[in-house]
């Protein structure tokens, strides 16, 4: 699952001005002033430190906030040995981080380190960018990015992030409706339906903390555990019949409701937003196309092109491919 408006002026020439003044503002402070009627920063609790809550209302689909990376780093570095690649991302991200202006070597340094923190070790520009970066689809380097940084986790989240290779930036989008003064929260891991003994584990190894979201409270009162690894093991087979080509037209009925049966576990774990239910619109529509079903096949493709939306914008090039395939079926009716 794994992750952040239009513009009176562009970044550059702000910059410009600042310069003229004689001082050049914190890139957090820059991003939160340019969507101030949106968001904000608040102390959310001492485990977590600082997060953003909305300070109007969302509904699902909504793009929340844009953000540039302030450093991008190679996700991958040729050495001979495992200790020279580490000490090359070392140096990389120590480069990178010198290059900045003193506010935004602040503002990076005001973020948490996972492996450093409550430690005595000090804390240094690579484990901040170790703990805060994401890898970005299909580019070879990483990004951090200071405000998106400031998300919390929630296992049930009620954000999702997408890296625009078109735009260069990460995009934040409402997974769901979301209240006025409600704290924005995303997901940090695994990629995998776990139960929350699992989840906990992961995020306690990666990240050096226990999750106490809403989900993982619940645990399995409301049968939420047996859901998630419900919804895994019908995920696994979904995907297998994706990757292996093994839509068969002989067990359509069996197939599809492979794929009713997961969206209605998904929606009944909280976890029904279109960064989550695109791929399995998708093979529902594989399904019908393949059987010959082109009214089923329409159906799927459009909630596909809806969760697309929702989750990566209405003009991303997934959203633009689905909605020029919707042609082809308007126009050979």
């Amino acid at each position: 699952w794994c992750g952040h408006r239009h513009r009176q002026s562009c970044c550059c020439c702000r910059r410009r001005r600042s310069r003229q003044k004689g001082r050049l503002p914190s890139a957090v402070t820059d991003l939160l002033h340019k969507h101030e009627s949106s968001f904000e920063m608040f102390d959310a609790t001492l485990s977590s430190g600082k997060g953003l809550r909305a300070v109007v209302a969302y509904k699902q689909g909504d793009e929340i906030m844009r953000e540039t990376a302030i450093m991008r780093i190679p996700n991958s570095q040729p050495a001979a040995s495992r200790e020279a690649a580490e000490q090359l991302h070392k140096n990389a991200i120590q480069r990178a981080y010198n290059s900045l202006h003193h506010e935004s070597q602040k503002s990076v340094m005001a973020l948490a380190s996972c492996n450093e923190d409550g430690t005595d070790v000090a804390r240094t520009p690579q484990g901040v960018y170790d703990t805060n970066s994401f890898r970005l689809e299909n580019d070879p380097k990483g990004g951090l990015f200071l405000t998106i940084a400031r998300i919390n986790h929630s296992c049930r989240p009620n954000v999702t992030h997408f890296w625009s290779p078109r735009l260069q930036q990460k995009l934040i989008f409402a997974a769901r409706d979301i209240d006025i003064g409600e704290e924005l929260l995303t997901i940090y891991g695994p990629g995998q339906c776990m139960a929350t003994k699992g989840r906990r584990e992961y995020l306690n190894e990666r990240f050096s903390f226990e999750c106490n979201c809403e989900m993982c409270r619940e645990g399995n009162a409301n049968g939420g555990d047996e859901r998630m690894l419900k919804i895994q093991a019908l995920q696994e087979d979904i995907a297998l019949q994706s990757s292996s080509g093994l839509v068969s037209t002989t067990d359509v009925e069996g197939q599809l409701a492979s794929v009713k049966k997961c969206l209605a576990l998904m929606k009944e774990q909280g976890l029904g937003g279109g960064a989550f239910t695109k791929t399995i619109f998708h093979h529902g529509y594989d399904i019908c196309l393949a059987a010959g079903d082109y009214d089923g096949a329409r159906s799927y493709l459009n909630s596909e092109l809806t969760a697309v939306m929702d989750s990566e914008g209405v003009h991303s090039t997934k959203a633009i491919e689905i909605e020029e395939a919707l042609k082809i079926f308007h126009d050979t009716e």
